[in-house]
């Protein structure tokens, strides 16, 4: 894979017309599972589908370890056309030529030791889900139940078995999620947004990135 700039970003490429979106790094403080996708997809870019990688979607958050960046933003609110957040302006403008048929975007939930969850911009199929929970049940993983986050109006979704639809025809669009931006722009076709218990041991979070990711490009055919 050869590696390139784009203002503040550092970027992976994979083919000249990826189909596969991949994200990190969008806060600092969850970036871990990050390092372990970038070292594994030095070992395995070979064998993986034509794909960008950004790894770090925020450099001074992850610099600092912190969830917002300099500009004390967090980016994942930043998302708009008319932002004036330079990160984000980066991202953007880098990312509008391309259409991806599908995102992955990984973060960590900093609460969580064993609970595994995502979010899908579209709905899975009930033979998808039952796939889904059995391959997360494989890496010693533990389907979280519940809401994600009391305190944020963006976030107050409850997570059932390690499953969330955004239902974006019903989300609050001035919400600036990099996943409503890209759904909105036609950038990528379907984004999940793969949520690594952070107080997870990095055998685990590995063991997720590689069983879940898997099952993804398998379930939509790109692998």
């Amino acid at each position: 894979m050869d590696t390139y700039t784009h203002n503040s970003l550092i970027y992976f490429l994979r083919d000249k017309s990826p189909r596969v979106l991949l994200l990190s790094g969008t806060h600092g403080d969850e970036y871990e599972s990050g390092k372990l996708l970038e070292q594994f997809l030095y070992r395995q870019h070979p064998n993986f589908p034509s794909f960008l990688y950004i790894p770090q979607i925020s450099p001074s958050a992850v610099e600092a370890g912190t969830r917002k960046n300099k500009y004390n933003h967090d980016i994942n609110r930043q998302f708009f056309s008319d932002t004036t957040d330079p990160e984000a302006q980066d991202v953007m403008t880098l990312l509008a030529p391309y259409r991806f048929t599908i995102c992955i975007d990984i973060h960590e939930d900093p609460d969580r030791t064993l609970g595994f969850y995502l979010y899908d911009t579209g709905l899975m199929t009930e033979e998808q889900l039952s796939t889904y929970r059995e391959v997360v049940h494989t890496t010693g993983a533990r389907l979280y139940t519940g809401v994600d986050d009391v305190d944020d109006e963006d976030l107050n979704l409850h997570v059932e078995k390690g499953y969330v639809s955004l239902g974006f025809e019903l989300a609050n669009p001035s919400s600036g999620f990099s996943s409503r931006w890209l759904h909105d722009q036609g950038i990528a076709e379907r984004t999940f947004t793969l949520e690594i218990p952070g107080k997870g041991s990095s055998e685990l979070k590995e063991k997720l990135l590689h069983s879940v990711i898997s099952f993804l490009l398998t379930t939509h055919g790109i692998i």
